[in-house]
């Protein structure tokens, strides 16, 4: 069954269930008429939130959403998590066609806007809800000045108006290390191209693993790349790189994407735990956490599932050097993460932004983020984290959005090109491409083919 289908099946369950039990708008039955929200058993009234699931932040939320019915008794949160990636947006997609879902949250901060310079590009879910009147205008509301105001600027404004409200930041670009085996063995954290790769022969002349990988998911694999594009792509500016491509002035088969992807290769092929397109993600962590490799491949969000798994481990997190400057690898790449959107034709609005306005306070913003090991979105958050005040802020000076938060892609680009990837996974001997010149090219193909016609 096709994706597409599958929605619509969801759509359709859905709404026959909304039906069923007697509406769906707020304040659109008897028994919630004039209260703003839906009802539950009682006289509650039930704000709905859909998120994907994720341990450490769920547990967080438990808590939040628990001191929120505790304060405000005439509420009951309804907290629904599914499984990430593309069950959670068809999820997402179901829920919000179907105005069955009050609060929901978005993989990053708002991304992949066409502009004037992508004739034909598609247009990001959110802004489609946004321009279907689906998403409410948080403008003005009071919580917003709890928030950075440009981290709001850049990740929740869209025309002007405040839509969303991005809760952190990520470094997605580095290796955790595990630094025990790194003072046993007399290796230092490498800040260039060479010294990584050298790095790399010492750990196997030792008989030690270098780096883990979740590859069986797929875009764990992107983590490493973001790296690479960033500081290869354009010389170092890859927003100069991706505008390129569109204007047919650069190329997903020119010197420069080629390189991104024959270093990423070098690593799989010589550097990454053996049957690494077998490891899922829920599992990376405690490979890691297990002294099975000595580097992995992740985003800084998983330090605290690292922590948990052994908290004896003393790690620490590097950006993976890209080039010979060392000046220009000593910064991270990433994202804004986990993004709150709050529906405009949801069971309960009002409820809605009462519970927004309640995570916003600092005291309940501060258990999410240290659950998150996120990089706040507030001033003067103390996180209490020696890994992120010791580990990322370092490298935080040249912070930069990845490839996938900047790269607008066009409707229907192919498989090898598809959701803002690199897709080294189809590289040998995983992948049918035995070199990255061959993949490059029929990258550079699928890019013309869904050129507008």
């Amino acid at each position: 069954m096709t994706k597409k289908i599958w929605a619509l099946v969801l759509v359709s369950a859905l709404t026959l269930s909304l039906a069923a039990c007697g509406g769906g708008n707020k304040g659109g039955s008897a028994a919630s008429e004039g209260d703003g929200g839906s009802k539950a058993s009682g006289d509650k009234k039930v704000v709905k939130i859909l998120h994907w699931k994720q341990e450490n932040i769920n547990k967080a939320m438990e808590e939040i959403n628990a001191d929120f019915e505790k304060k405000y008794p005439e509420y009951k949160v309804d907290y629904t998590t599914t499984g990430p990636d593309d069950e959670y947006k068809q999820a997402q997609r179901a829920r919000i066609t179907a105005n069955d879902v009050d609060i929901l949250a978005d993989l990053s901060g708002m991304r992949l806007s066409p502009q004037d310079w992508t004739p034909g590009a598609k247009v990001p879910d959110w802004q489609q809800w946004i321009d279907s009147g689906l998403i409410a205008d948080l403008s003005g509301q009071d919580f917003l000045k709890n928030w950075n105001a440009n981290d709001i600027e850049k990740a929740g404004t869209y025309n002007g108006k405040v839509y969303a409200v991005p809760t952190g930041k990520v470094a997605m670009s580095g290796l955790f290390y595990n630094k025990e085996i790194f003072e046993e063995n007399g290796l230092s954290v490498p800040t260039t191209w060479s010294e990584l790769i050298q790095l790399g022969e010492d750990l196997k002349a030792k008989g030690i693993t270098p780096i883990g990988v979740a590859g069986k998911d797929v875009w764990p694999l992107k983590l490493p790349v973001f790296a690479l594009q960033a500081k290869i792509l354009g010389g170092g500016d890859q927003q100069k790189w991706i505008e390129g491509v569109w204007k047919g002035e650069t190329a997903y088969n020119d010197a420069e994407a080629v390189e991104v992807l024959d270093k990423m290769k070098t690593l799989q092929d010589n550097y990454m735990i053996d049957g690494f397109m077998g490891i899922d993600y829920a599992s990376a962590p405690a490979i890691f956490a297990t002294g099975k490799v000595a580097m992995l491949a992740d985003g800084s969000w998983d330090a605290p599932t690292i922590a948990t798994a052994n908290p004896d481990l003393k790690f620490g997190y590097f950006p993976l050097p890209a080039t010979e400057d060392a000046a220009k690898n000593a910064s991270f790449v990433g994202k804004y993460d986990v993004t709150w959107y709050v529906t405009e034709k949801g069971p309960n609005q009002e409820g809605a932004l009462k519970w927004l306005e309640f995570f916003s306070q600092p005291e309940n913003y501060t258990k999410f983020v240290k659950a998150a090991g996120f990089i706040p979105t507030q001033d003067n958050i103390s996180t209490d984290s020696e890994f992120i005040d010791k580990e990322l802020t370092p490298y935080l000076g040249d912070f930069e959005l990845a490839y996938e938060i900047m790269m607008i892609n066009r409707e229907n680009v192919g498989e090898h090109l598809a959701a803002e990837g690199v897709h080294t996974e189809y590289l040998a001997p995983g992948g049918e491409f035995k070199s990255a010149k061959e993949l490059a090219d029929v990258q550079q193909k699928e890019w013309e083919a869904a050129a507008p016609k």
